[in-house]
């Protein structure tokens, strides 16, 4: 699948050519999520900048967080309980130029098997050395509906 902006807005890269980053886009940030998962330091640091920043917006009434994605890392890591946090329909726009994305899509946060927030998440990635890295993370939560609670 490929999600693609309009060829106007990326006259600097070929549809093919976004095609294929827009994929290897969308590879990283579910890599990021899937390391978020394992709580793995080094499956995690695969996919990001740890000098990156977070801002997190946890439901209300908690106050939101700022971090680096390292401290970030380090807290996870220690965390005893089960993350399952998915994305869907997301919207990747890619520079021009072809070194600066960002990836906006709705998700849905499991801790131990319940759906304990939903919300938006922003990934801002950059192209360093050939490989896309998560280099910002942001989100906005709340707390789901009866009917989210029961969406796989």
């Amino acid at each position: 699948m490929c999600w693609m902006v309009p060829a106007p807005l990326c006259s600097g890269i070929s549809l093919p050519d976004l095609c294929n980053e827009t994929e290897t886009i969308i590879t990283v940030t579910q890599g990021f999520l899937t390391a978020l998962s394992t709580k793995s330091r080094v499956d995690l640091g695969k996919h990001c900048v740890r000098a990156g920043g977070m801002s997190l917006s946890p439901p209300s009434p908690n106050a939101p967080h700022f971090c680096t994605i390292g401290s970030f890392i380090e807290h996870v890591a220690t965390l005893k309980d089960e993350i399952d946090e998915r994305i869907w329909d997301p919207e990747v726009k890619v520079h021009d130029e072809g070194n600066l994305a960002t990836v906006w899509a709705p998700i849905r946060a499991k801790i131990n098997g319940i759906v304990d927030h939903v919300g938006v998440e922003l990934f801002v990635l950059h192209k360093l050395i050939g490989e896309w890295k998560v280099t910002g993370l942001a989100d906005s939560c709340r707390r789901p509906t009866e009917e989210e609670k029961n969406l796989a």
